[in-house]
């Protein structure tokens, strides 16, 4: 074997224009299997990095069985943690930002405060300090953080005395208990961990009906699957709707593999992309061996005076399998390479939270074993089918260059012929492929947000520490309006204005609402819809236009106080007691509501009767805006002006300029210091590019098969124009005699293009059939486009045979110029 090896690479050496082609086409269509394979790798095959990933769930509640899920009640929380007995530990977690004081300034750090089994659930230990105990979970317990490793040495520099020290977050005095491990990694952004606890009163978090951003994470026990989890929660919601009927009826409970929560929306479009590459390196191996058989008809004679001399057709085929082996190991050593570079491209289709959680894209030995794998079965791919051929020519049939075809009931077909037809077929899966998702794309960018994101900068403005809402609620209001000041007096701001839930930053609020002159819907029948609080110019700087009545114009109301009330977290209705206040809505809204009649004027409800939240009036309708992605269509949303519905949270400051908006950063930030001093400023973007990123995947998408497809395209040019070629070379006497009985250039181009037509046209057609059965499973990825959309595959198939027309021309022309003189003195 080890001979094998070495004349292998003495012959290859021989033609080293040939053995690069080839190793380098191997390259590509390896590389491209190992990067799409290790994104599959570590977002569905890698472990999680907690102990025993596979028992982890994530737990979430639901309005109605079989919907959308919902944020996890603190209260029904606490519920399950008593009754249930199939978790060994369950826990809640509640994300926020906030900001933190450190040496340097302030920072906006991502906190997460979670429940005392929080870190035994996950396995987590603490390196420095101690853990997370029952008694720190406690209403009234001392406030205590866990710093990550991360944040440890970014924030506090690896100080080894940070321990027992006190930080402030948000204005509150927090003690510092210990640091988590570097090898820590949670699925949402985070940098301080607190017990939840003592913060639940403070965040409303003990309502009931209270579902604000609250999740939980459990661990199963031993021996417990997830179908008996979710039978067993779901008995516990019955028992609390039963319990607590106005808050909890109809709400369930959903148990999902935490692995699919993080990662199971990204599976479709990864096994699509696996399906892709893997057509790519089909083609690639299909074309190889058509140049392996094109070469092959050289070395003929060689292999039959080899089999003259004694040699056995296994040891000829044997030495041909070991050339392709070694043409192989050289593509996958540089598909190696390439699947690296790969890797980092194609990984920001990796679900953020698994990006989170994921030690990278470094090769494993899953990943290693898939390219030894893809390189073996790939080179006996290609390899295969040139041996046999050579191995089992007869000598003197070979010695006489007699031709040898394949006979069918069609007549002669040479395989070469027949590997140009799986080429041409599989590279018109590609394109097609590529063409849905191009004409989804553009399908997509049609859609009107509703609003003008051209020259809109936005940027994220933090608020006062939510604890001083309730010494004075109007703080909020002053705190944004002197915000927006200093900016709209800056030269080159059209206008300014703040909001809570901008479009395409995710972060919708919804509320439950009913109309005044109807029955109260029952408990889990409410409808829910957006909500924002903007402030007067807010639909002047995005361009929402106004289709019936008033906007805001700065002029209305602010709620009072009523004297001698003393606030406290659970009675913040009472502010809004017999109070009404203004609202303008959007069409779909008013269409939804309101059917055929004029809302301006008309009533509804916020919230539940029982949480005594105001009326709201209508004083006008709004054009419909896309909130969280131009593929999710437009929702009912409703606007409330912040003077009278202030928010102890973020909001996001809009300026329309009258300039390139990024030219105003600099001036905005400036204006922003007069007023928030060293208050953190983030998430600086200008409006269109938040619309751009939300179809970064889309896009990426549609270039990932464009490039698959052209890439197919030239691979299974380059194949005809091989085979077509190489036919001419073969045929030269037979075209010097045409030519001399007197055909004319025409005759001759005809002759070949007809005959190249002749492998592309079966081709095409298995490629229409084939791409229908594609089209079930990209559907999913589609917008507003058929999977079997006619004019994508008449322009797919059109674009296959132009392209097959040019591969036929090259060789045509190169017949027309045979001499015939010379043509038979050759012979």
């Amino acid at each position: 074997m080890l001979s094998d090896f070495r004349y292998a690479l003495r012959q290859l050496s021989k033609s080293p224009g040939f053995t690069a082609i080839v190793v380098l086409t191997l390259a590509l269509g390896i590389g491209a299997n190992t990067a799409i394979f290790n994104l599959v790798n570590t977002t569905f095959l890698r472990a999680l990095p907690y102990p025993d990933p596979d028992s982890l769930v994530h737990l979430t509640e639901s309005a109605k069985k079989g919907t959308d899920t919902m944020p996890v009640s603190y209260p029904n929380f606490l519920d399950w943690q008593q009754q249930q007995d199939v978790f060994s530990g369950l826990a809640v977690f509640h994300g926020a930002e906030s900001k933190l004081k450190i040496r340097s300034g302030t920072e906006l750090v991502a906190v997460q405060n979670v429940s005392a089994e929080f870190f035994d659930v996950l396995g987590v230990r603490v390196v420095r300090g101690r853990s997370l105990q029952a008694s720190d979970d406690l209403p009234g317990s001392e406030r205590v953080a866990w710093i990550t490793f991360d944040a440890w040495q970014r924030l506090f520099g690896g100080d080894p005395n940070l321990v027992g020290q006190t930080l402030s977050l948000d204005g509150r005095n927090l003690t510092i208990a210990g640091i988590l491990p570097s090898d820590f990694r949670f699925h949402r952004r985070s940098d301080v961990f607190t017990a939840i606890g003592p913060f639940a009163r403070e965040f409303l978090l003990d309502m009931r009906g209270s579902h604000s951003n609250e999740h939980a994470v459990a661990r199963l026990k031993p021996g417990v699957s997830i179908e008996t989890a979710r039978v067993r929660m779901e008995a516990i919601a019955l028992r609390l709707a039963a319990a607590y009927p106005d808050s909890n009826k109809g709400i369930g409970v959903a148990v999902t593999p935490l692995r699919e929560e993080l990662a199971g929306s990204a599976r479709n479009q990864l096994v699509l992309l696996l399906g892709a590459v893997g057509l790519v390196l089909l083609i690639a191996c299909v074309n190889v061996a058509n140049m392996l058989l094109a070469r092959s008809f050289s070395r003929e004679r060689e292999m039959a005076i080899r089999i003259s001399l004694g040699a056995s057709r296994w040891q000829v085929l044997r030495q041909l399998l070991v050339e392709s082996l070694v043409l192989a190991l050289a593509g996958g050593a540089a598909g190696a390479l390439i699947g690296c570079w790969g890797y980092d491209l194609a990984k920001q289709l990796v679900p953020y939270q698994v990006q989170q959680v994921s030690s990278g894209g470094d090769y494993d030995l899953r990943t290693l074993l898939f390219i030894v794998a893809v390189t073996l079965v790939t080179g006996l791919a290609f390899g295969f089918a040139p041996a046999w051929q050579l191995s089992n020519l007869r000598p003197v049939g070979a010695l006489k260059q007699t031709r040898r075809d394949i006979h069918t009931v069609f007549g002669r077909i040479r395989l070469s012929d027949l590997l140009v037809v799986a080429q041409v077929a599989l590279a018109l899966v590609l394109t097609i492929g590529a063409g849905l998702l191009i004409r989804s794309l553009d399908r997509l960018l049609q859609v009107n947000p509703g609003f003008e994101a051209a020259r809109v900068l936005s940027l994220e403005v933090t608020a006062p520490p939510s604890e001083q809402f309730i010494r004075d609620p109007h703080l909020f209001t002053r705190h944004f309006e002197s915000v927006l000041a200093p900016v709209q007096a800056l030269p080159g701001v059209e206008a300014a204005a703040v909001v809570t839930a901008l479009p395409f930053t995710y972060n919708t609020s919804f509320n439950a609402i009913y109309r005044e002159d109807r029955p109260v819907p029952a408990v889990g029948e409410f409808p829910f819809v957006s909500m924002h609080t903007v402030s007067p110019d807010y639909f002047r700087v995005m361009g929402i236009p106004l289709v019936r009545g008033r906007v805001f114009d700065g002029t209305e109301p602010a709620y009072v106080v009523p004297d001698g009330l003393q606030l406290t977290p659970q009675n913040l209705g009472r502010i809004f007691k017999n109070v009404t206040i203004t609202a303008v809505i959007s069409r779909k809204m008013a269409d939804r509501f309101w059917p055929g009649e004029n809302p301006v004027g008309k009533r509804f409800r916020l919230g539940w009767p029982e949480l005594g939240l105001p009326w709201a009036e209508i004083i006008g309708v709004v054009g419909n805006t896309v909130q969280s992605g131009l593929d999710k269509g437009e929702q009912g949303e409703f606007y409330v002006t912040l003077r009278q519905w202030p928010i102890p949270t973020y909001m996001h400051l809009v300026v329309r300029s009258r300039l390139e908006p990024t030219a105003l950063v600099g001036a905005v930030r400036g204006a922003l210091a007069t007023v928030l001093h060293d208050e953190p400023i983030r998430d600086v973007q200008v409006l269109s590019e938040r619309i751009d990123d939300s179809t970064a995947g889309r896009r990426f998408n549609r270039d990932l098969f464009a490039i698959f497809a052209i890439t197919a395209l030239m691979l299974a040019a380059i194949g005809l124009y091989g085979v077509l070629a190489f036919n001419v070379g073969r045929r030269t006497r037979e075209i010097g005699i045409r030519v001399a009985l007197g055909a004319n250039r025409y005759d001759v181009v005809h002759n070949v293009v007809v005959r190249g037509l002749a492998l592309v046209l079966p081709g095409v057609a298995i490629g229409l059939g084939c791409a229908l059965g594609l089209g079930r499973v990209l559907q999913s990825q589609l917008f507003e486009v058929d999977a079997a959309d006619p004019s994508t595959f008449l322009t797919s198939a059109l674009l296959m045979l132009l392209t097959a027309l040019a591969a036929c021309l090259i060789p045509a022309r190169r017949a027309t110029r045979v001499n015939p003189v010379e043509a038979l003195r050759a012979e």
